[in-house]
């Protein structure tokens, strides 16, 4: 199979054109993601042969780049075993051209044809496939914005559908997955929640009117905050989450309920 022209005009606009000379023509260049300096590169993405300090008209970029475009055609439909769409093979041209063919050699960097996504492919999960683009995002140790965005976009295209489906596919009821909070969510929620307790605890309950209104509007926000770690706690599966949960809700419930009605009975 061959990249589309509007495959091709995507996998350009992910690159872009660098760096840029004012007579049109371009320099190769190198960037720094997370500490860590990326391969020499030039035009629309071209890292094969390139050293620091060339040149290119523009005419060599668009040259250069149909050459490495065509490499990674080729290794897509050399690799992929089950049929594919054009949307399909557009974005896995484009997936391979970021992030490589690779290999399982010795030495060779992992890449597309060690990657979830052919993997997946090939077995006939493409939900899968398409999920799996996500998770190469990362460039000198860390998660890159620009690779966050081009993953997603990636991924949307693989499953545009080419044609409208003879058959109804799009089912009209739909419901929300319930999704299984993680340790940082909880972690955060329960912070906050111990948060509002020190700035509570930490003022007169009774004071003046105004006072009272703050500590009011205080209480509630605890409350709530109560409320939502209990709910978190118990949406869990894992019992040690279950237990920490309901710990810290059940001290919260006894310092509104009992230690803060007891301290605003107390004169002033």
């Amino acid at each position: 199979m061959k990249i589309s022209d509007s495959g091709r005009e995507r996998i350009q606009g992910y690159e872009g054109y660098h760096d840029p000379l004012p007579d049109g023509s371009c320099k190769a260049y190198q960037r720094v993601y997370h500490g860590k300096l990326d391969v020499p590169t030039i035009g629309w993405g071209c890292t094969e042969g390139v050293k620091m300090g060339m040149i290119w008209s523009r005419q060599q970029a668009e040259d250069a780049f149909s050459k490495e475009l065509s490499k990674f055609e080729d290794a897509v439909t050399r690799l992929v075993t089950v049929p594919m769409t054009q949307n399909e093979f557009d974005a896995l041209v484009s997936l391979a051209y970021n992030i490589g063919i690779g290999g399982k050699g010795k030495g060779e960097k992992p890449g597309f044809s060690t990657s979830s996504v052919l993997s997946r492919l090939n077995k006939g999960d493409r939900v899968g496939a398409a999920k799996a683009f996500h998770l190469w995002n990362k460039a000198g140790g860390g998660v890159v914005d620009g690779l966050v965005q081009r993953r997603a976009s990636e991924a949307s295209l693989f499953q545009k559908p080419v044609s409208a489906p003879s058959k109804p596919s799009m089912p009209q009821t739909v419901s929300e997955s319930k999704e299984k909070p993680s340790r940082s969510k909880v972690a955060v929620l329960a912070g906050s929640a111990v948060a509002a307790v020190s700035q509570v605890a930490s003022t007169d309950p009774v004071g003046t009117a105004e006072q009272a209104l703050s500590t009011g509007n205080r209480v509630r926000s605890v409350a709530r905050g109560s409320h939502e770690l209990s709910m978190w706690a118990f949406s869990l599966a894992d019992w040690p989450y279950l237990l920490g949960g309901a710990v810290a809700a059940g001290g919260l419930y006894w310092f509104l309920c009992h230690y803060l009605p007891s301290k605003q009975g107390t004169p002033s």
